[in-house]
């Protein structure tokens, strides 16, 4: 007991307002918003949300506010990294007393506390006025466990819950949320030079190299810091290798933390990820339900749990947006998969393959294949495309203009009979294929392309929408 009073007392005389803060990009804007959310109920106590993508700076935030005001607090403490604790294999009253036991240690700085029933938080802070900041809450669980109603804590205390998924602050009653926006790109910029140059602008001979760096980044923070970091005291020379690599691959860094929230989905909406990344970034969400309406997929649902999950926002349009890096994850995770088992093609040396020696799949529903990435043309096979018999989404397109034909037709190629999505970039053919079925098109696009009429005669078309 003597010790635990001399350790307080020690703590309180030492305690200095944090300055570790000051110099972060942005983050005056960032707890301005947040402290008009904490002081709108002065005499309660109250839950607030911090809600975004991964790698936004829920965190960071939070420990930004943690510093600031916990001075006027009795007892403050900050539950770091909570994702995952519901996975410890204990049944659920056991994985509760757990965390209590670890919310209470912290709080009260005293290691190893035991306690025997869940009412122990109401009991031990009710009458205190506490700040408790809960970060990276992925189960609804860890909120039943640690702060499962404002009456557990005494007037005036705040609990912050950050989390990658809107739905647990929903299912929590926590309407008082703060949604973190991305940082403008003046921030964007001085966030990266910060870490790549230790000022707020780019020296001279590496302005452009910076903009690529943003554009990669889609001003992602994370993402900014970590390339910064990894980019600092690099000669030019250096930094343009660098730079084509992540232009096709992401940093592991950057790769781990981004790839959990998808990891943690449920298989159809992973699937649905895969699918977006590849073929429907920035599509309208009616036309990726008429894309998908015949497959085994709960679209509505998928799309709503990626959202919740901040994988995908949805605009008051209905415009779906992945972001860049998530993207990425994406499309790294169909290269992950057996090649045998792969139910989308993006590597472009495996479509030529696959599109001159008639494979045969009854698996494979989409090809989003950049001809840009191949050395030589690619000859299809005039069976190639009828043996992909549940093929549904076809996207060749290049990056790079390429004045050269490298996709070559045989006279009598056939298309997938239930093809959805028909988007062909430069395509050599005067006339598509008389064996094309239109009946389930949804999309059809052609850029740069030679054609003169769609086909020879008359052609049924049902839901023939987008061209």
């Amino acid at each position: 007991m003597i010790e635990k009073i001399a350790r307080d007392v020690s703590n309180k005389l030492n305690a200095t307002i944090s300055r570790d803060f000051e110099d972060m990009v942005g983050i005056e804007a960032h707890l301005d918003k947040m402290q008009s959310l904490l002081h709108s109920d002065e005499d309660g106590a109250m839950f607030v949300g911090i809600c975004g993508p991964a790698g936004i700076g829920k965190t960071t935030i939070a420990r930004a506010l943690h510093c600031r005001f916990a001075s006027g607090f009795q007892l403050t403490c900050f539950m770091e990294n909570l994702r995952g604790s519901c996975n410890s294999g204990i049944d659920e009253y056991g994985l509760k007393l757990r965390l209590q036991e670890l919310l209470l240690s912290k709080i009260f700085n005293q290691n190893g506390m035991r306690i025997y029933h869940l009412g122990a938080i109401k009991e031990r802070l009710c009458d205190l006025k506490v700040l408790i900041v809960l970060d990276d809450v992925d189960d609804l669980k860890q909120l039943e466990a640690l702060a499962d109603e404002t009456n557990w804590f005494g007037p005036g205390s705040r609990v912050i819950v950050t989390t990658e998924d809107q739905e647990i602050l929903e299912q929590h009653d926590i309407s008082n949320t703060y949604h973190v926006e991305f940082p403008t790109q003046v921030d964007a910029r001085q966030i990266f030079c910060r870490f790549a140059f230790r000022q707020l602008s780019a020296p001279h001979g590496f302005e452009k190299l910076v903009e690529r760096v943003i554009m990669l980044c889609s001003n992602l923070p994370l993402g900014l810091r970590v390339m910064g970091s990894s980019l600092r005291r690099k000669k030019v020379d250096d930094w343009e290798g660098i730079l084509q690599r992540l232009e096709n691959s992401l940093n592991r860094d950057i790769e781990g933390v981004l790839r959990v929230g998808y990891d943690n989905l449920h298989k159809d909406d992973q699937f649905l990820f895969q699918l977006i990344a590849c073929f429907f970034n920035y599509q309208d969400d009616d036309r990726v339900k008429a894309m998908l309406v015949d497959s085994n997929l709960d679209v509505r649902l998928g799309l709503k749990n990626l959202s919740y999950k901040s994988l995908i926002q949805i605009s008051a349009e209905g415009t779906i947006v992945m972001h860049k890096l998530l993207q990425q994850v994406g499309r790294e995770a169909v290269h992950l998969q057996e090649p045998r088992k792969r139910q989308i093609l993006i590597d472009a040396h495996q479509i030529c393959d696959v599109l001159e020696n008639d494979y045969e799949s009854t698996s494979l529903m989409g090809i989003s294949f950049d001809t840009s990435t191949i050395p030589n043309g690619v000859y299809i096979s005039a069976q190639a495309f009828r043996r992909m018999r549940d093929l549904r989404f076809l996207s060749i397109y290049e990056t790079r203009r390429d004045p050269n034909d490298r996709v070559h037709l045989p006279e009598d190629m056939s298309f997938p009979p239930l093809l959805r999505l028909l988007h062909w970039e430069v395509y050599p053919g005067k006339c598509l294929p008389h064996t094309l079925r239109p009946e389930h098109l949804v999309e059809l696009c052609f850029v740069n392309s030679k054609l003169e009429k769609l086909w020879q005669g008359i052609q049924v078309c049902y839901i023939f929408v987008y061209v």
